[in-house]
């Protein structure tokens, strides 16, 4: 359903090991099914949900957000750790959702997505019957 490959997320860590910054991912996620959904929950606080963009294409989509800092006066910073600017994060879907019925919302900071389980990808049950039945014997 979601598939789990990013080929940078061992680049990132890495970069992050060697120059010392223990940021942790800018949009974590977490995705589960629930009936015949997928929901995939992105943590984006204090972004404006007007900034906020989501994209399918083929089977992957993606998610950007912008988070700004607008200093009104002669403010002196004091800390800065939260960081700014555009973020994005792209997810892989499978074959198995149906990417032309996807919803999402954006509450408390969490941008929820929710994506149907396609038709074909659904479980159906298999009417079975005896061998005599099946062969007109």
């Amino acid at each position: 359903m979601l598939m789990r490959f990013d080929p940078f997320s061992d680049l990132d860590r890495l970069s992050r090991q060697m120059w010392g910054n223990t940021r942790t991912h800018s949009m974590p996620a977490d995705a589960y099914r629930k009936e015949d959904r997928l929901y995939l929950h992105v943590d984006v606080p204090g972004v404006d949900p007007d900034s906020i963009d989501v994209t399918v294409e083929k089977n992957a989509l993606t998610v950007t957000a912008q988070r700004t800092w607008d200093l009104e006066g002669e403010e002196q910073v004091l800390l800065s750790e939260r960081p700014t600017g555009s973020f994005s994060r792209q997810f892989f879907l499978g074959e198995s959702l149906d990417t032309d019925a996807i919803e999402a919302g954006y509450d408390h900071g969490v941008l929820t997505i929710s994506m149907p389980i396609a038709e074909t990808a659904k479980a159906r049950k298999i009417a079975v019957s005896s061998v005599h039945e099946a062969i007109g014997a």
